[in-house]
């Protein structure tokens, strides 16, 4: 491979790749996806702040809040995991 796409490699693998999959999980997280593209982007490792942050609102489809304890819950599980309540 010729140096140019050594390069072109290294910059999407190690800068573009952890730059649109924070922007993809700050969204699903009701975050702002921008501003995580950009730090995901500019600084990689921030990414694993991305991914082990909580939701900060409900967003459908992904994530809802329990009606009895108020913590988020991924959209599909049946009860809550904290307080075992029913979630319709």
């Amino acid at each position: 491979m010729s140096e140019k796409v050594l390069e072109i490699l290294f910059v999407l693998v190690f800068f573009v790749v952890p730059g649109v999959v924070g922007a993809r999980q700050a969204w699903s997280k009701g975050r702002n996806w921008l501003v995580w593209l950009v730090l995901c982007f500019c600084f990689p490792p921030t990414l694993m702040v991305c991914l082990f942050q909580s939701p900060v609102k409900e967003v459908p489809g992904q994530y809802r809040k329990c009606p009895k304890c108020g913590e988020f819950l991924k959209w599909r599980e049946p009860s809550c995991k904290y307080c075992q309540a029913e979630i319709s």
